[in-house]
């Protein structure tokens, strides 16, 4: 098994790599607010000529999160090579239905109404009724509050109909107002287990990481920093690059609130899910 150190600093070990790929939430946000630790840790890579992306599973179309970084640090969105978000990729794939399999224009949205924002301009076209929908859609839960349970009515009926379901995200897990939540990769895991069609968008998928790495011209030597298991570490192990988990992330509530980071349940978790951080650190600092 990967031996995984505890760091306080990103420093400590910034220096061996040339290229950073950054998560949002749970990393940069909490859901609520930025984390201004963390955007200057960014900075202080960038100082350090390091190519820095930020890559998110999130709705949000780049505009929309380039205006809530710049709130924070108007100058910063300047100097990172990419904003990449799942959003965004997904309205640019919605032009081509095709590439996504669906069948229609016609969407049921389960979920949080603003994340019906990557339709826009696009010709699809919103019902009330899951009976007249093409598909159904999630891009994050309605309230931080939910559980899988508000949804499986819909998500039966939806099934009977034979309906396509199209995620934005892969995340079970992420934050609501700095609180850890559902997500809505929780909910499509739910349409997969009555036998629904699920079509996600986001990381692990390897095509959105590669993309990623097209703004470096290729891995090189590329740290990968995200707080989920499933969706950051794994995504960084299949293409092999060395990656630092934040613990107090959407696994703050078994790995702890401490300032140095518990090795040993990190160890646990890596290996209930069979991916491996190199570094583990509560919060990203530099």
């Amino acid at each position: 098994m990967k031996f995984i150190k505890p760091i306080v600093g990103i420093s400590k070990i910034i220096d061996t790599f040339d290229n950073v790929i950054c998560g949002f939430n749970g990393v940069l946000s909490k859901g609520n607010n930025i984390n201004v630790e963390a955007l200057h840790a960014l900075n202080k890579c960038i100082e350090a000529q390091k190519n820095v992306v930020v890559l998110s599973n999130s709705y949000l179309r780049i505009k929309d999160m380039v205006e809530i970084v710049s709130q924070a640090d108007s100058l910063l969105v300047y100097k990172l090579k990419a904003i990449i978000t799942a959003g965004e990729i997904l309205h640019y794939m919605l032009k081509n239905p095709d590439s996504l399999g669906l069948k229609g224009t016609t969407y049921y949205n389960l979920g949080l109404k603003e994340a019906t924002a990557v339709f826009e301009n696009l010709g699809y076209t919103e019902t009330k009724d899951i009976a007249k929908a093409d598909f159904i859609f999630m891009g994050a839960v309605k309230n931080g509050s939910d559980m899988v349970e508000n949804y499986t009515q819909e998500l039966e009926f939806a099934n009977s109909l034979g309906l396509d379901f199209l995620c934005i995200g892969n995340d079970t897990a992420t934050y609501s107002d700095g609180e850890v939540c559902l997500g809505s990769g929780a909910v499509a895991e739910q349409y997969a287990l009555l036998g629904g069609k699920v079509i996600t968008i986001g990381k692990p998928d390897i095509k959105m990481v590669k993309y990623a790495l097209e703004c470096f011209g290729g891995i090189g030597n590329t740290l990968f920093i995200g707080d989920s298991f499933t969706t950051d570490i794994k995504a960084a192990n299949t293409i092999e690059a060395q990656t630092v988990l934040i613990s107090k992330g959407i696994h703050v509530n078994f790995l702890g609130e401490g300032y140095i980071p518990d090795v040993e349940k990190t160890r646990i978790m890596a290996q209930e899910y069979e991916v491996y951080p190199d570094y583990v650190i509560s919060g990203l600092r530099w």
